[in-house]
């Protein structure tokens, strides 16, 4: 329990794009209402700890995405989609865009750890395509998108991921009235660049 409310906080400090000089064991535990000791009973280092802590949540992630969702229709399935994007995207910004973590974070870490963590991010971005690809699928047996294809298929996703990094923020309501109008917006569009 402890352990988990570390890595969220320093995955809250990553996602807020904190200065990761400025990401430190005593500032985690202050964050964390905890002494400074408590984090050493998890993690000798700080960068030991900011490690574990992306690891946790890309397995996370993995297993989320890796799990799918059905709706009744893939109209359904798209919004679903849509909003676990926002979602992830709240929580940490990096793990739909993983040059970003790359740029800003993988120059403190060991080449090992760093390596790991963009292979992992890669992963995620991968499944997450996966899961995406299957719904599209889904689409085209529905009779609702026409042929598809991995480059219309990647030039979708990769719209849906510009459009909501233009769009949100930590703090976006993706169930307010305006949020629900640009998910449907949204749909349409991806719709329109699928067929």
């Amino acid at each position: 329990m402890k352990r988990e409310l570390i890595y969220e906080e320093v995955l809250g400090m990553l996602n807020d794009r904190v200065d990761y000089k400025s990401i430190t064991l005593s500032e985690v535990a202050k964050r964390c209402g905890m002494g400074k000791s408590t984090i050493y009973e998890y993690f000798a280092s700080k960068d030991e700890m900011v490690f574990n802590s992306i690891i946790f949540y890309l397995n996370r992630m993995i297993k989320f995405f890796s799990n799918g969702f059905k709706v009744s229709t893939f109209r359904a399935s798209l919004k679903t989609f849509i909003k676990a994007i926002i979602i992830t995207m709240r929580a940490n910004f990096w793990m739909v865009m993983p040059w970003t973590f790359l740029d800003n974070y993988a120059p403190f870490l060991t080449e090992e750890d760093a390596d790991t963590i963009e292979e992992m991010l890669y992963k995620c971005k991968e499944v997450i395509i996966a899961l995406f690809t299957s719904i599209c699928e889904e689409g085209e047996e529905e009779g609702t998108l026409f042929k598809i294809d991995d480059m219309s298929i990647s030039f979708a996703y990769n719209g849906i991921i510009g459009s909501l990094t233009e769009e949100i923020d930590s703090e976006y309501d993706y169930e307010s009235d305006d949020a629900k109008a640009f998910i449907d917006e949204l749909c349409s569009c991806v719709v329109k660049q699928l067929n």
